[in-house]
């Protein structure tokens, strides 16, 4: 059993860590082509951005652990299984971000949709008549961001 709670909290540093981890570039980032197109906010909605699991996964870890804490015997086992369960819940609704939905009209002539997530790293909202700068990597946008003079 102590080689699960071992276990256990060596999963759980390592997504603490990993959620910590600063957003900027990697090494493999580095020479990377972004295309950057031009273009003007067309429609906006508001929309709720699910947890993708990380949130339900360290919750269910962090709650397995304490619940573990409890009881003895089958109450020991009763209560880390509920602690997990309870964990999961709480982490996956604790992970859900507000995101906006971008509808740009492109200077090319191409229509695009996009969801940017709002938070405390990218505060701002957009609004129909925004000019945006839209940074493609592949085939994925990797940025919205407002376009403040020209």
């Amino acid at each position: 059993m102590k080689k699960l709670l071992i276990i256990l909290a060596a999963a759980l540093s390592m997504a603490f860590f990993t959620g910590c981890a600063q957003k900027g570039y990697t090494q493999a980032d580095v020479g990377e082509i972004q295309i950057v197109y031009k273009g003007t906010v067309t429609s906006t909605r508001t929309v709720s951005v699910k947890d993708s699991g990380e949130g339900m996964i360290l919750g269910a870890i962090v709650g397995g652990i304490l619940g573990h804490q409890i009881g003895e015997g089958k109450g020991k086992d009763v209560a880390t299984v509920a602690g997990a369960v309870a964990g999961g819940v709480v982490g996956s609704k604790l992970a859900e971000d507000t995101g906006q939905e971008v509808t740009i009209s492109l200077e090319n002539g191409q229509t695009v949709t996009t969801v940017i997530k709002v938070d405390k790293n990218n505060p701002y909202w957009l609004r129909p008549g925004d000019r945006v700068a839209v940074y493609v990597k592949g085939n994925k946008i990797v940025r919205v961001a407002p376009i403040i003079s020209e």
